[in-house]
């Protein structure tokens, strides 16, 4: 299961609250639209409660509401909601007005304020609110009754709603692409430090000086360290099999020597003996001289390398292994293009070296071995192909690792050649293949490099 990114996580964590935020800002919205609405038409049927108890009079005693039908029309005619009154006695005796419209609740007995009081009821099943007004005549108490459906507050709310929630909306809208951008940018230092590490080969051990926020910074700390420490031990172990091979070179050259020597002067039959002891002697050397370069092909803290003209490396190569080609009667042959690598001279010099002679080992006396170079889309590469047996496909990979050799192989190497080519490919930005060649159908060993320089004259290592 693939890991979420930094991103996500740091959107996850604030999208939730920007909703809250949302949310927390559309419920003051509508308390603020419901209080302002119901505040402004309160105040209306208080009014029309008022006109009616200036009305109210008291004849023969009784309490009388003189108003004319033109009055009613007015009191009770309104385009959106439908108005209702009434005037009730001190024993709550309906004297005028609706029958359906009820006192106010026992409940709210107490919450009378000035004579006043506002609440919410129901009207033949319709939500109604309430204005009441309690006024005294001739030492008796009546309550004046105005009330009105909510189709003008419930509009009111929904438009003091929207008014207050669209600029919300679109301040939360500009928020969540200011944070979407705000994280974006602050991570950008991280896709600096993660561009800077993809960009090194492992012989990069440098210390990582990309430039990170406060709270990132312990962590290339970290890194730095570790790089650091990696570097120590990678030198600690190459010395140490460069010392052990450099111990081990005298006794083997003192070896042959004596052998050879012996060799000289011993009797015919103990010569079959002692050159298979020389033979013997020669792989332990050839076995000695690999884990050496293989010590010094492994990474190291980097430096600055020269270019180096991979056609002018091949050619220096040749000289050494033409008289092993003629010897055993097979055609090494050239087709070199000039091109450049940026690296380490000596060891490109072994890659071409172990892939000629491994060609020159698994390929029969009167074959062909081909070194080619050149360059495709400024990437350099190099190609040693020979006219032997090949490599079986699965055991392709198995080759390059170190001292494998294929069964049934009648080479008398020790399977170090093709780690120390895979080796030096790697820290050079490359990489090592095989395949089977098209053209003389053995096996084909492709080493290709990172792009390097152009090739100009004078700026090349020879």
């Amino acid at each position: 299961m693939r890991p979420p990114s930094l991103r996500f996580l740091l959107l996850r964590r604030l999208l939730p609250a920007l909703l809250v935020i949302l949310l927390a800002g559309a419920a003051t919205a509508y308390w603020v639209a419901l209080h302002s609405a119901t505040k402004a038409y309160d105040r209306a049927l208080l009014d029309a409660s008022l006109a009616i108890v200036q009305q109210l009079a008291i004849g023969d005693g009784k309490p009388v509401l003189p108003l004319s039908v033109q009055a009613r029309q007015v009191l009770l005619v309104d385009k959106f909601d439908r108005i209702f009154f009434a005037v009730r006695g001190p024993d709550g005796e309906l004297l005028d007005g609706d029958p359906d419209l009820p006192l106010p609740p026992a409940a709210l007995a107490t919450s009378w304020s000035d004579g006043r009081l506002y609440y919410n009821t129901r009207v033949n099943q319709e939500r109604v609110r309430v204005a009441a007004l309690q006024t005294e005549r001739d030492g008796s108490m009546y309550t004046v009754l105005a009330g009105e459906t909510l189709v003008k507050r419930n509009a009111l709310v929904r438009e003091i709603l929207l008014g207050m929630l669209l600029p919300e909306i679109l301040l939360i809208m500009v928020s969540l692409l200011v944070v979407a951008l705000g994280v974006r940018s602050g991570l950008r230092p991280l896709n600096a430090l993660r561009v800077e590490l993809a960009g090194r080969s492992q012989a990069d051990l440098r210390p990582v000086t990309t430039d990170v926020p406060e709270e990132i910074q312990p962590v290339v700390n970290e890194i730095n360290g570790l790089l650091s420490r990696l570097g120590g031990a990678l030198d600690t172990q190459r010395h140490f099999v460069s010392d052990a091979a450099h111990q081990l070179r005298t006794p083997i050259a003192g070896l042959q020597a004596q052998v050879e020597a012996t060799l000289a002067e011993s009797d015919p039959s103990l010569l079959g003996r002692l050159q298979g002891i020389l033979a013997a002697a020669h792989r332990l050397s050839h076995l000695v001289e690999q884990m050496l370069m293989l010590a010094r092909a492994q990474p190291s803290l980097a430096r600055e390398l020269p270019p180096v003209a991979l056609d002018e490396v091949a050619r220096a190569v040749a000289e050494d292994w033409l008289p092993a080609a003629i010897r055993k009667g097979i055609d090494l042959g050239f087709d070199l293009v000039p091109c450049v690598v940026t690296g380490n001279r000596l060891l490109l010099h072994e890659v071409f070296a172990n892939l000629i002679d491994n060609a020159l080992r698994h390929t029969p006396p009167g074959s062909s071995v081909t070194v080619r170079c050149g360059v495709d889309d400024e990437a350099p590469w190099l190609v040693v192909e020979d006219s032997g047996r090949g490599i079986p496909e699965s055991e392709r990979e198995k080759v390059f690792e170190r001292f494998y050799q294929p069964p049934g192989s009648a080479s008398h190497g020790n399977g170090l050649g093709l780690a120390i080519v895979r080796e030096i490919a790697r820290q050079h930005g490359g990489e090592a293949t095989i395949d089977r060649s098209p053209e003389l159908g053995g096996a084909r060993v492709t080493v290709r490099f990172a792009p390097g320089p152009r090739l100009a004259p004078g700026v090349v290592s020879s």
